[in-house]
């Protein structure tokens, strides 16, 4: 082959590439823009006035960075598990508080709480739930946060549960709970 029999194959190749690459961006952008969620997982102090002991409550925040809106579904945990010689991961539903902090109730189920929310560019969505959790005090989950309608998992750092496990074992160890005996959360195989 000749230089320019090579310079047309190069030539031809770089536009294939350039295409590819334009129709990727305008496919992600405007055709199915996906929202980037930032969540994060702390134990929290309520401040009220006039009373003398502020309750905790562990807090599962997700904010819509955009750029199109987003509806969360459920808050789910995941457990990195093996079976066999496979590995594989299991995803347990949270039950958060509904209508908190005026009740208290777990009985609505995984979408009680306000889920599912939809989340416009720059909104912020807030999930409750009881600070002495034994099952979240275990730790044996790997990653704590949301999903979507679009199917993408959301989830908070790593260092945000490693920071909050000791606050929910002191909140078991105040409410007189046995974290270590409680049930697991996700069923071994």
């Amino acid at each position: 082959m000749q230089t320019a029999d090579w310079a047309l194959v190069i030539s031809i190749c770089s536009a294939a590439i350039s295409l590819a690459g334009f129709i990727w961006n305008v496919w992600s952008k405007f055709i199915y823009p996906k929202p980037k969620v930032h969540v994060s997982f702390q134990m929290m102090t309520i401040f009220r006035a006039g009373y003398s002991v502020q309750p905790d409550v562990l807090v599962l925040s997700a904010t819509n960075m955009g750029p199109a809106e987003v509806t969360l579904r459920t808050a789910i945990i995941a457990f990195p598990t093996t079976f066999q010689w496979q590995k594989f991961t299991r995803f347990a539903l949270l039950n958060p508080l509904h209508d908190f902090p005026t009740v208290s109730d777990l009985s609505i189920g995984p979408f009680g709480g306000g889920l599912p929310k939809k989340l416009a560019v720059g909104e912020q969505f807030s999930a409750y739930f009881i600070p002495d959790h034994e099952g979240l005090a275990k730790g044996d989950y790997q990653r704590i946060g949301f999903d979507d309608t679009f199917g993408s998992l959301h989830w908070a750092p790593r260092r945000h549960i490693l920071a909050a496990l000791p606050s929910i074992r002191e909140a078991c160890r105040i409410a007189g709970k046995d974290w270590r005996s409680a049930e697991p959360l996700a069923p071994n195989p």
